[in-house]
C-alpha cells in the first residue's frame, strides 16, 4: 500500500494545497522532545478510512450489476466510469490519511505544547503550560489492539464534549508512550509553577531592573510583623 500511495500523492497533493514547512514553538520556549504518532495509529487509521467506503462500495457493487444486466455494453461502460469515480476518492481519502500521519507534530517545550494537525484542514494549537488544569491519558479498545493511546490535555474554558473543537484542549493521539509524555509535561508544570507561578525560571529569580522574589516576600512578611506589633 505505501508504495501505491507514494505513486499517488504526486496526483493529489497539489489538490490539498499544504503548507509544507515544520511547526515551531513560540518564542522565548525551549524544544524538550518532538513527538509524532506511531505507525500502528497510521495502520489503524488506513483501516479506518476503507471501512469508511465499505457500505458505499456495497452499494455501488449492487447498482452496477443491476446497470450490467439491464443496460448490457452500455451498463458496463456506466459501471466502469462508477468505479474510476469511487477509486479516485478512496485513493484520495487515503493519500490525505498518509499526508496527514506526515504533517501531524507534536513538539513538547519547557513552557509550552504544540500541535500541529489536519491535511485538507491544516491547525497549530499552542497550550501553555501555565493554564493546564487536566492531563488524561486513555485507550479504548482498538487502541489497545493497536498498541497505542491518547493523551488528552486541557485548560481553563475547555468543552470537553465528544467531538467539540477549541483552542483549550488538544489530543496527542497514537502515542506508544502516552504515559511517559503525560509524566514529562507534569515534571515540567511542577517545575514551572514552583518556580514562580508560571513564569520562567529567569524571571522568577529576579524582575528587570527591579526587586527580586524573594525580597518582595520578605518585604511583606516585614510589613505584616510591624502591623501585628502596632496592635499589641
Amino acid at each position: 500500500m505505501e508504495l501505491l500511495l507514494r505513486l499517488l500523492k504526486p496526483i493529489f497533493l497539489p489538490l490539498l494545497k499544504l503548507d509544507l514547512e515544520p511547526p515551531h514553538l513560540p518564542e522565548g520556549s525551549s524544544l524538550v522532545r518532538s513527538l509524532k504518532p506511531s505507525e500502528r495509529w497510521l495502520a489503524y487509521r488506513y483501516l479506518q478510512t476503507l471501512f469508511g467506503f465499505l457500505n458505499q462500495f456495497i452499494g455501488t457493487g449492487i447498482a452496477v450489476i443491476a446497470l450490467v444486466a439491464k443496460l448490457k455494453g452500455w451498463g458496463l461502460l456506466i459501471a466502469l466510469g462508477i468505479f474510476a469515480v469511487q477509486a479516485f476518492v478512496i485513493g484520495l481519502a487515503l493519500v490525505t490519511t498518509r499526508v496527514d500521519f506526515e504533517l501531524r507534530h507534536y513538539l513538547v517545550g519547557d513552557r509550552s505544547l504544540r500541535v500541529a494537525r489536519g491535511a485538507w484542514k491544516r491547525e497549530e494549537v499552542t497550550l501553555s503550560y501555565a493554564n493546564v488544569q487536566n492531563l488524561e491519558v486513555t485507550q479504548g479498545p482498538l487502541e489497545r489492539f493497536f498498541g497505542f493511546k491518547s493523551l488528552t490535555i486541557s485548560t481553563a474554558g475547555a468543552d470537553t464534549t465528544p467531538g467539540a473543537e477549541n483552542s483549550h484542549l488538544v489530543t496527542l493521539v497514537g502515542l506508544e508512550q502516552a504515559d511517559e509524555v503525560r509524566a514529562l509535561i507534569l515534571g515540567m508544570l511542577k517545575e514551572q509553577r514552583d518556580s514562580g507561578l508560571g513564569e520562567p525560571q529567569h524571571l522568577a529569580a529576579s524582575t528587570s531592573g527591579g526587586l527580586s522574589i524573594a525580597r518582595l516576600h520578605e518585604i511583606r512578611a516585614a510589613a505584616q510583623a510591624l502591623r501585628q506589633a502596632a496592635r499589641s
